[in-house]
């Protein structure tokens, strides 16, 4: 195997002499269209095929600019080299642990975000939104007229389709402007597009807060995302469209996926703890069982990074009202204005110990009360017959159950 991944670096290098050599670069990326490249590349130079324009880039991404190729590609693999190491945002992760809690949509590059990732001329997050060739919606559509839904529908055919069945189609009735009508309320007059296939308001092109702007021009209601402009997944890149699909009315708010499976697809680390074996009952197949993420998140804007319905403690009230008391005998160390409340013992998610427990047996209660080290129950504090009311207490001060 060794002589063999010998011979075809050797056999590599040749080419790439050769080429640079005699037949100058342009000439030779352009004969090697249509070949097969070997399964096993470890340790050749990449830039040999693939050349490095993040070396020639403005603004270019270490690993790249550096030739450091397997940071990202696989080296050898099922179909070949040069399949990413990771399809999710793990991969990024890789080096940028500190930007864990930094959340795209699917992926660091698939999020209107970081997908020019060996190197761009234009933006030092290798962020293309603004390409040099798209100037944006209002130049896009300058100079040009209103062409109706029916001009645009006569092409996007599958548009046609999904379209008679969303809330935006009735924008096509009534009496309103032409500028508010159908396709064009959203993409801007058509003429210049329909002549010449460009010249049009491109989503797809357009940055994450374009995208939010023009949404928000009908939907700015106070009742729906008052504080919109504020939330996490602005200040992240995430856009309407990551989550919503205007043309399908699929469902009652026009989401792409399932609202749980649409949240977890961002949030990884939270669908792993809620296949953890204690969690919350996340489903939205009934509401009186199951729960959805936004009966506690507001993915528009709430309470903080994580943006909740209501404060965290009241939020858990919500269902677990017999724990909110007043009591008599009030625990000492459940204390919200002092940062200790229902997390301080309980993973909001899921967790590897019963009830939702941030640890093991007594674990959660030593993490409070050291001096009772010595203090061994049967199991842990609250099932061995002792303090089983830990929550409050209107008959025990000790918190002892009847």
């Amino acid at each position: 195997m060794a002589a063999r991944r010998s011979l075809m670096t050797i056999l590599l290098i040749a080419i790439g002499v050769l080429g640079w050599t005699y037949i100058g670069r342009a000439q030779f990326f352009d004969s090697l269209e249509g070949m097969e490249a070997p399964d096993d590349v470890t340790g050749v130079d990449c830039s040999m095929c693939h050349g490095n324009a993040a070396q020639e880039a403005t603004f270019a991404h270490a690993p790249a600019f550096e030739g450091k190729c397997d940071a990202c590609h696989q080296t050898t693999g099922e179909g070949g080299h040069g399949n990413l190491v990771s399809e999710t945002r793990s991969l990024c992760l890789n080096c940028h642990q500190d930007k864990s809690e930094h959340y795209p949509a699917v992926t660091c590059w698939t999020s209107n975000c970081h997908s020019d990732m060996h190197g761009s001329n234009i933006d030092p997050y290798l962020n293309p939104s603004r390409q040099e060739d798209y100037p944006g919606f209002a130049e896009s559509t300058k100079g040009a007229q209103y062409v109706g839904s029916n001009v645009c529908l006569s092409c996007h055919q599958g548009h046609r389709r999904d379209w008679s069945k969303s809330m935006h189609s009735l924008t096509d009735m009534g009496v309103r402007p032409i500028s508010e009508r159908g396709c064009e309320s959203c993409h801007g007059p058509g003429s210049n597009h329909w002549g010449r296939r460009a010249g049009i308001g491109a989503y797809s092109m357009a940055s994450s807060r374009e995208v939010d702007d023009s949404c928000l021009v009908c939907h700015k209601s106070d009742t729906y995302v008052p504080d919109y402009r504020n939330s996490s997944h602005v200040k992240e890149c995430v856009s309407c469209l990551d989550c919503h699909d205007p043309h399908n009315q699929a469902n009652k708010h026009n989401l792409r996926k399932d609202p749980n499976a649409m949240c977890l697809s961002c949030h990884e680390s939270t669908a792993v703890d809620f296949a953890k074996f204690s969690h919350h009952p996340l489903d939205n197949s009934d509401p009186r069982t199951g729960l959805l993420c936004v009966d506690c998140h507001n993915p528009h804007g709430g309470e903080g990074r994580e943006m909740l319905t209501q404060l965290k403690d009241d939020i858990c009230f919500e269902c677990h009202a017999d724990k909110q008391g007043p009591f008599i005998f009030e625990h000492a160390g459940y204390d919200p204005a002092m940062g200790r409340g229902c997390f301080t013992c309980h993973s909001a998610h899921g967790s590897s110990n019963p009830a939702l427990l941030n640890f093991s047996g007594r674990g959660t209660c030593m993490e409070c009360h050291t001096d009772r080290a010595n203090h061994f129950p049967a199991q842990n504090c609250w099932t061995s017959g002792c303090h089983s009311d830990h929550h409050g207490s209107n008959t025990d001060f000790f918190f002892f159950g009847n």
